[in-house]
């Protein structure tokens, strides 16, 4: 008798077979999401650097992991690799990291958007490089902080709305890289 794995249910679920260590820290920024989002927000700043490594790796033009986050990006903006909607959700995320790791900020409402924001990242990079044509599904929304503000209770059932199937997912941009020298 065959045994399937469970099914997971991350909204980083279809990175895993990327990286595993994209699904870990996807999955740690959800897990700690309702009780410190500081750590959710700096566990969505490693998976981005991670993701953008990755796509300098698929398309040749990986240099080092000493290479900044803030170089790496402009640099595979300007070689025409990420569209210009994609660097600054890349950017987004970037300084909200920053925010949360050198200035100790980070609540769930920033938490909550950033979540989102890696979210449509890494379905970007799963349809740029693995299966154009992939479905995700809603956005899964984290577990509730148990003091959650007036504010985030009002935001948490909208979050799944249709605006966050942002126009920029579309095939264009994964057709542009895949013509791309060394791109798979």
């Amino acid at each position: 008798m065959m045994h399937k794995p469970p099914l997971l249910t991350s909204n980083f679920a279809c990175l895993q077979e990327h990286d595993e260590q994209l699904l870990r820290l996807g999955m740690l920024a959800e897990r700690y999401f309702p009780d410190d989002p500081n750590t959710a927000l700096l566990k969505l700043r490693q998976l981005t650097e991670l993701l953008a490594q990755l796509v300098a790796t698929q398309v040749g033009l990986y240099q080092s992991p000493e290479e900044s986050q803030y170089d790496l990006l402009r640099r595979l903006q300007d070689q025409g690799i990420l569209p210009r909607e994609i660097a600054q959700l890349f950017g987004e995320v970037r300084r909200a990291g920053n925010a949360a790791s050198h200035a100790v900020a980070g609540d769930h409402r920033t938490a909550l958007a950033t979540l989102k924001i890696t979210w449509q990242l890494g379905l970007w990079f799963h349809r740029t490089f693995r299966n154009l044509s992939f479905k995700s599904g809603p956005f899964i929304l984290p577990q509730a902080p148990q003091d959650e503000s007036a504010d985030l209770r009002a935001e948490l059932p909208t979050s799944n709305c249709a605006s966050w199937r942002w126009s920029w997912t579309r095939p264009a941009s994964a057709r542009r890289v895949s013509r791309l020298p060394g791109a798979r």
